[in-house]
């Protein structure tokens, strides 16, 4: 069912418009916003945290978040035939050399979060010739699987999958790739809280374990839409740190200063976070 929606929805946004697609996608998203209670609660939840308690402009944000997560879909759908031509018209970036500096020969890790169009960043990545390797989960239907990694591949990612990611990473690393991982991703376990907005947050360690262990530098990354347009802004915030040799203390702070840097990049354009689920402390607690 999913496979036949995804297969559909791939060609009507091909078929439509895109200024079209965008407005009938975002209206759809307003749509889930009402139906979807849980993930509604949740949004709204999540961006109190980020608005420091105001409710009425959370309930905004999250409003706005569900319409730009469906008109992200809508250029994911549109993926498969972007060409490179596209890809650098569509990303405004000016710090290349800035980011090629910080790639001296053990590669970079990218930490990222559901926001914005962050795969069509990794697609300016390859397009400018930095290899892109990204961690992504598998889909139990092999052809959904293949259709939603095959529009990935298409932007010029290698996929490393997530649940045997770790030599892969290293192995990527170590060929001086850039390596892309989403943070925001609830975890199943207790996951390492650090501060975030208002509280603590639980998430994972992996990113500040393997840098740490290649001496790969960290680099903060979120990629805000421009308006209502296909263009992008890519926003870099390499994180400074210098290890201590004590090795939890030093996974805490790295992690800690990439989530202060996704943080202070964030609060420009809170509504374009996906985040669906609980990522508070205090809020996973509650279960709802």
């Amino acid at each position: 069912m999913v496979y036949r929606a995804f297969r559909f929805g791939s060609w009507l946004a091909r078929a439509v418009p895109v200024r079209v697609s965008y407005r009938v996608a975002a209206f759809f998203g307003l749509l889930v916003y009402w139906a979807w209670a849980g993930g509604r609660r949740r949004c709204i939840r999540n961006m109190t945290h980020v608005t420091g308690g105001d409710g009425a402009r959370a309930r905004t944000l999250a409003r706005r978040s569900f319409s730009n997560y469906a008109i992200y879909l809508v250029d994911f759908l549109r993926f498969t035939t972007v060409t490179p031509e596209e890809v650098r018209e569509r990303v405004v970036f000016d710090e290349w050399d800035r980011l090629d500096a910080q790639r001296a020969g053990q590669g970079i890790v990218f930490v990222t979060m559901h926001f914005g169009n962050w795969d069509l960043g990794a697609a300016a990545l390859a397009e400018h010739g930095i290899p892109i390797s990204v961690v992504a989960d598998t889909f139990g239907d092999p052809r959904l699987n293949d259709l939603v990694l095959g529009a990935r591949r298409h932007l010029g990612m290698e996929i490393l999958a997530a649940e045997r990611m770790g030599p892969s990473i290293l192995r990527s690393l170590h060929r001086n790739n850039v390596v892309a991982m989403l943070i925001d991703v609830p975890q199943e376990g207790p996951g390492l809280e650090v501060q975030f907005f208002d509280g603590p947050v639980a998430v994972a360690d992996g990113p500040a374990r393997i840098a740490l262990r290649t001496g790969a530098p960290v680099v903060a990354v979120l990629l805000p839409r421009i308006g209502r347009s296909e263009r992008v802004l890519g926003r870099i915030a390499p994180v400074a740190f210098v290890p201590s040799g004590e090795q939890e203390r030093d996974v805490r702070e790295l992690t800690q200063a990439t989530m202060t840097a996704l943080e202070a990049m964030l609060r420009e354009h809170p509504d374009q976070w996906y985040i669906f689920r609980n990522l508070w402390v205090a809020d996973r607690k509650g279960g709802r």
